[in-house]
């Protein structure tokens, strides 16, 4: 289903217009573009080739945006990297679905919810009656280390609230997600990573190799929705940096924080 709506949107996409825009950078320059083509990683490779491998997503007219999803009209364009806010937000919330498909992948998990918070991410899943420990956290991890191993593009579609609630009818978390925020008649995005296709408005990086420096920081237990009547969910934290050097000193920061 994911796909039948991905190639309806290219297709609808094609066929609108590609007139000239123009890309206002930060510091004034302006760059020529076309409509419905260009993108904010075409702008950031004809700067250099490093500023496009370090941008982690674009601020579009003040609104995140995917690196490689077309600009729609004239653009004040800004390119994140990882030591912005944006980056940082956008760079842990897709760790988080990465971290969403490795637990998938290892315990058949149904997934809730998993946002970016101030010193990482987490992902909360329904694995029925079972735990997810912390002797659990080296299997989290290799299943982790796979995805990103697989450089999986983040791809994103466009579809209607029935649409979606036919896609995610395997999910009672997700239904109900969609059965109370996205209004009748609304138009709602998912994205795909790997075998990975989660509700969410993005944007996110352009694949998953961007995030391989990964920790499982910590596990714990939530309600859904945070009603004890409600199902048991397991939580798992995480932290990423695009290198190893700056995890092995959060790691570090973190432990101290333990002892004291």
């Amino acid at each position: 289903l994911f796909q039948k709506i991905k190639e309806r949107n290219d297709a609808e996409k094609a066929k609108l217009p590609n007139d000239p825009i123009k890309i206002t950078l930060p510091d004034g320059t302006v760059k020529e573009g076309v409509k419905h083509k260009t993108t904010p990683f075409d702008i950031a490779m004809g700067i250099s080739k490093g500023l496009a491998n370090n941008s982690v997503v674009a601020l579009v007219n003040g609104q995140g945006w995917d690196m490689n999803r077309p600009l729609e009209e004239d653009t004040a364009l800004e390119l994140c990297k990882f030591d912005s806010p944006a980056g940082r937000e956008t760079f842990w919330h897709s760790s988080a679905h990465v971290l969403g498909l490795a637990l998938e992948n290892k315990y058949g998990a149904h997934l809730c919810v998993g946002p970016a918070i101030d010193d990482g991410f987490y992902y909360d899943v329904y694995c029925g009656g079972s735990t997810i420990s912390p002797n659990d956290n080296e299997g989290i991890q290799k299943s982790y280390d796979q995805v990103v191993k697989g450089k999986h593009a983040f791809e994103r579609i466009e579809m209607t609230k029935d649409e979606a609630l036919e896609m995610f009818k395997y999910n009672d978390f997700k239904t109900d997600v969609l059965k109370r925020k996205v209004p009748d008649g609304a138009m709602c995005t998912a994205y795909r990573c790997g075998d990975l296709i989660d509700l969410c408005r993005g944007p996110h990086v352009p694949d998953t190799s961007r995030v391989k420096a990964f920790s499982v920081m910590k596990n714990s237990s939530a309600y859904w929705q945070g009603q004890a009547s409600n199902h048991t969910l397991q939580r798992v934290y995480g932290v990423t940096f695009p290198d190893s050097k700056e995890l092995k000193q959060q790691i570090g920061r973190a432990s101290c924080r333990e002892r004291v």
